[in-house]
């Protein structure tokens, strides 16, 4: 919402009634949902760790959207709140647990931390070979991360390719399908593209 014009409907709407708190209470409203997310499943803090782990996982790039702007984190969020079973979700809870301990986040705060210690966290458990995976099923904390990482990306990936943005702008996208043609290259058919339904 425009800011100048929430003014104006005010008042031309209400009058001059309304006292200074609740229009600038109003005002205070006019965010974005990605500006104002809370987390649902996650606190705060994993909250914050979430989007930048996502946010490398997916980074946006000058031809496409990142994850954060197709807002992957929120519907991960909710995802883990609302279409997992109780069992999987002590998982996610003790997996995130461990993440936070192995990012050994300075004054309980994720936001000092830089992007290498993100980075450093995904390469080393998302980029393992064979004999480094072997080595994370010994250790139950490895194994916690791995697992939750490896969660998190499989999330950002199809939540991304799902996103109503990435489905019409970036994908191929035909609501409307006509002729089948069959053999004919991807490159004819859609550019290169995969389809998004």
């Amino acid at each position: 919402m425009n800011r100048r014009d929430a003014l104006k409907n005010i008042s031309l709407g209400v009058g001059y009634t309304l006292a200074a708190p609740s229009i600038l209470s109003l005002l205070q409203s006019c965010k974005s949902d990605v500006e104002a997310w809370v987390p649902i499943f996650l606190s705060l803090e994993e909250g914050v760790v979430l989007k930048n782990l996502v946010d490398l996982i997916l980074p946006k790039t000058e031809d496409t959207p990142g994850a954060l702007e197709v807002n992957v984190p929120e519907f991960i969020d909710l995802f883990m709140a609302k279409g997992e079973n109780e069992e999987h979700q002590a998982e996610l809870r003790a997996g995130f647990a461990s993440i936070m301990t192995a990012l050994n986040i300075p004054e309980e705060d994720p936001s000092k931390l830089k992007t290498e210690d993100y980075d450093a966290l995904l390469a080393k458990y998302l980029k393992a070979d064979k004999t480094q995976l072997e080595k994370f099923k010994t250790s139950e904390t490895d194994k916690l991360i791995f697992e939750t990482l490896n969660y998190i990306r499989g999330k950002s990936i199809w939540a991304y390719k799902t996103s109503e943005f990435v489905g019409e702008k970036v994908l191929a996208y035909d609501p409307i399908p006509g002729p089948a043609k069959g053999c004919i290259t991807v490159e004819e058919a859609t550019g290169g593209k995969a389809w998004s339904l």
